[in-house]
């Protein structure tokens, strides 16, 4: 006979107890509610040194200050003439005025001659000012003659010159910790000479699809089967945010095969699993997580697509058990699994870009969850409006496909027709 400990014997009894309630449709957590606990155990991973040429699409992991001056010199900001801008006082096309080229000037050299009255040097963009000169004629303005230039516009000094400093000064702070790194970043990096930078590691992300009827796509389909869309979409969700995604395939709706392929997502900083996660007598997979050791932090979401949704914890696994409908399963991705991929990265601006724009129809939610509105944005006439695509059901994939944005309408709310709601942009990344 084999004696349960005290402790063990209260973890049961607070399971059991649970999913009682949870049967008796009670004990949901609010979408913000499980957003925070998601949140608040979700970790900055650590950062990593890579090439400033592999940082594009990072997160930025310190600071970055700039040991020099950009420029470190006065330099040309135009092709032309250097020149004495008192020489070209008062000049104009009925009144120039003639200068006598000394010298070129390209991009990347120096000169030690020094401008005299009456004298000018040309000049490229770039390169640096030369000694007596203090601005530049630009090439348009001017009519060359052999070794001479007719002047045929004045000049202001220090015009058409870019000083020492104007872009970045020695010891200022250029990029923050927790910049995301795009195409100026990166060369903003180079400019600074910056051939190695820390940034955050990214997490690793397992994905796992359930259920007897999920099959390959290639494969031909039998009555009753469907193809695996959640893993491929999932995977695509942590790419966008900036995870790194590992497919594990599909597990059949048997403990052992699961079992196995959720210990060896374990091993990764997140597990994603779709599907099996309701109350149906197939919807085995909370207790299997149970049986692998995962803390369970909340199970079912007052959210609507997305209810059947789990989230614990595993040492420093994050593991979410997401609906079986893609809508949902994709949804709750946005709603929680973005969020914990972005702090883990280092950033805390999780969320979407939102819009003001006008309701075009009335729409109810005569339910106790809060309704996550599929929408159209459009623009017309400098006014911005969302119309609901007609089906809101959860297994209508087309829908994401066609929508570009999110409403959110609370339970037991309505929103009239012409009323003004936030919008939630999708694919408006960062």
């Amino acid at each position: 006979m084999t004696l349960l400990k005290l402790s063990d014997l209260k973890a049961e009894f607070f399971i059991l107890k649970q999913e009682k309630s949870l049967k008796n449709g009670k004990n949901m957590i609010s979408l913000k509610e499980a957003r925070k606990k998601v949140l608040s155990v979700a970790s900055i991973l650590n950062p990593e040194e890579v090439k400033f040429t592999f940082s594009l699409g990072r997160i930025l992991a310190e600071d970055i200050y700039s040991s020099f001056d950009i420029p470190e010199f006065n330099r040309a900001a135009m092709d032309g003439y250097a020149v004495i801008s008192k020489d070209v006082t008062n000049t104009s096309f009925q009144n120039p005025v003639t200068l006598k080229i000394i010298a070129d000037l390209p991009a990347g050299k120096t000169t030690k001659i020094k401008i005299g009255n009456g004298c000018c040097i040309r000049i490229m963009t770039g390169a640096p000012m030369p000694g007596g000169a203090d601005a530049v004629v630009m090439f348009e303005d001017t009519k060359e003659i052999k070794n001479y230039v007719r002047i045929l516009r004045s000049v202001n000094a220090q015009e058409n010159v870019a000083f020492a400093g104007e872009d970045v000064k020695k010891g200022e702070l250029i990029l923050k910790k927790g910049s995301f790194i795009r195409a100026p970043q990166l060369a903003m990096l180079a400019a600074l000479n910056r051939t190695k930078v820390k940034v955050t590691r990214r997490p690793r992300v397992a994905v796992i699809s359930t259920g007897d009827e999920i099959v390959e796509p290639g494969v031909k389909l039998k009555t009753g089967q469907i193809y695996d869309s959640n893993s491929y979409g999932l995977c695509s969700q942590v790419l966008e945010c900036g995870g790194k995604s590992y497919r594990l395939g599909i597990a059949k709706d048997n403990e052992k095969i699961l079992s196995k392929k959720i210990l060896e997502g374990l091993k990764f900083d997140i597990l994603l699993l779709s599907g099996g996660v309701s109350e149906g007598v197939y919807d085995i997979v909370v207790n299997v997580l149970k049986d692998a050791g995962v803390k369970m932090l909340f199970w079912k979401v007052a959210v609507k697509p997305g209810k059947p949704t789990f989230f614990g914890k595993r040492d420093k696994t994050l593991v979410f058990g997401l609906p079986g409908y893609p809508v949902s399963s994709m949804l709750n991705f946005e709603n929680l699994v973005r969020p914990a991929i972005l702090k883990m990265l280092g950033r805390n601006d999780w969320q979407r870009f939102k819009v003001r724009a006008n309701f075009e129809e009335l729409i109810r939610n005569n339910g106790d969850r809060t309704n996550l509105i599929r929408v159209k944005l459009t623009g017309e006439n400098e006014r911005y409006c969302v119309i609901p695509f007609p089906s809101q059901k959860s297994g209508i994939l087309k829908s994401l496909v066609w929508a570009n944005g999110i409403v959110v309408l609370p339970a037991r709310k309505e929103i009239k027709k012409g009323e003004e709601v936030l919008v939630e942009l999708l694919n408006v990344e960062f």
